[in-house]
């Protein structure tokens, strides 16, 4: 069965949505599926890519003429144009040979596009769904109110089934569209990856805390700011803090390093970003706790933090907030560190209480990992999304 990626660009390299790409069509191909993912834009530095590579046994074909960014910006979007005209010449080539194109797209136009291609070459079409798009703060302007209202509200034209990952979403998907097919597939994570990963050691403090996250969410990090620093002021923790924040967003760095400027104990926090995957997991399995909290807004309600996979995978335990997916799958002071709300008293009084449990901490940190392992490992999904492409 020929199972192809539209949407995203960007594979094998790049953020939580392409790591997503990466592991579901990885978990495909373990499960016999034939995968192939499809680049029609050019994300790569020049002279790192050819027309046609492979990565972990992957296949993946880049279509834009270009095979690196240009620095011209007309050059660059004369590059995307002939992104798209390859990608029209690939399903020409393969035309009735595709079963099921899996879309990834946050951009609403494409959903149309992709359907109408589907009906001429004979593809069917199941579309991610990680967001509730129409929640996501900071989107202000009319075109993307329009785009991401259009998104929630009319998906379910555009394609034969839904992968959600979240409870919200698949009841979203079922209110819209009762009679779609929909599967839920949570975060997602290869932990056979974090097997010969050496836990990280720094000689300035053995211990830490760590958050790891986009520089969009700046309202939680200055949270987990907050309360690091009230932690140190009471003594309560004798060790450091590790953020590593991706993003691009200049307003929110500038924000970000000047309130660590501002902060007593800024000495012991660590602001790191663009690292090694690989350093990032000796990170991960470094660290004291690992801190994901979650706000009680539909946002973070209906969408599952790629992140949440891999933190379970490192045998850490998790601190996050008792609501959306985690309640589904974690309980508190089993298998992660869960408070009743989101604020800084709750994080403060919960981080105190457990800093102080000592082996408790690698115990959680075990029974995050097994429950990370039989939900979010992806042998189980490639199976699990394999059964589901083939009612389609």
């Amino acid at each position: 069965m020929f199972i192809i990626h539209l949407g995203f660009s960007g594979f094998p390299k790049g953020n939580a949505s392409v790591q997503r790409v990466r592991l579901h069509f990885k978990g495909l191909k373990a499960a016999g599926m034939t995968p192939l993912v499809i680049n029609k834009i050019s994300h790569h530095s020049k002279n790192s890519e050819k027309r046609v590579n492979r990565s972990e046994g992957i296949p993946y074909l880049n279509t834009a003429y270009l095979l690196y960014t240009p620095d011209s910006f007309i050059t660059r979007n004369i590059n995307k144009i002939s992104g798209y005209l390859g990608e029209l010449l690939f399903f020409l080539r393969k035309r009735k040979k595709i079963n099921v194109a899996v879309l990834y797209s946050n951009y609403f136009l494409e959903l149309p596009y992709y359907w109408v291609l589907s009906k001429i070459f004979g593809f069917k079409i199941a579309l991610q769904y990680v967001e509730f798009f129409s929640a996501i703060p900071g989107r202000s302007s009319l075109f993307t109110k329009l785009n991401d209202r259009l998104l929630d509200q009319q998906f379910h034209h555009f394609c034969d089934g839904v992968i959600a990952i979240s409870n919200f979403l698949v009841q979203h998907v079922q209110k819209r569209a009762p009679k779609m097919l929909c599967i839920k597939l949570p975060a997602i994570c290869d932990f056979s990856e974090f097997d010969n990963i050496e836990p990280f050691q720094n000689s300035n403090y053995k211990k830490y805390l760590m958050y790891c996250g986009s520089i969009y969410y700046l309202e939680v990090i200055e949270l987990i700011l907050s309360v690091f620093e009230k932690l140190k002021k009471s003594n309560s923790y004798n060790g450091g803090l590790i953020l590593v924040v991706s993003g691009q967003h200049t307003e929110n760095w500038e924000r970000l390093n000047l309130f660590i400027k501002n902060i007593d104990c800024s000495n012991d926090i660590v602001l790191k970003s663009n690292i090694a995957y690989q350093s990032l997991l000796s990170l991960y399995k470094g660290a004291d706790i690992l801190l994901i909290p979650l706000r009680n807004t539909i946002q973070d309600n209906a969408r599952f933090p790629h992140k949440i996979g891999e933190y379970t995978a490192s045998k850490r335990p998790i601190l996050s907030t008792n609501l959306g997916e985690l309640k589904h799958y974690f309980k508190d002071g089993v298998s992660a560190f869960l408070t009743d709300e989101y604020s800084e008293i709750a994080f403060l009084e919960k981080l105190t209480a457990v800093l102080a449990t000592g082996e408790t901490l690698n115990l959680i940190g075990k029974e995050g990992n097994i429950i990370g392992f039989a939900n979010f490992n992806y042998l189980q999904q490639g199976i699990a999304l394999k059964q589901f492409l083939l009612k389609l």
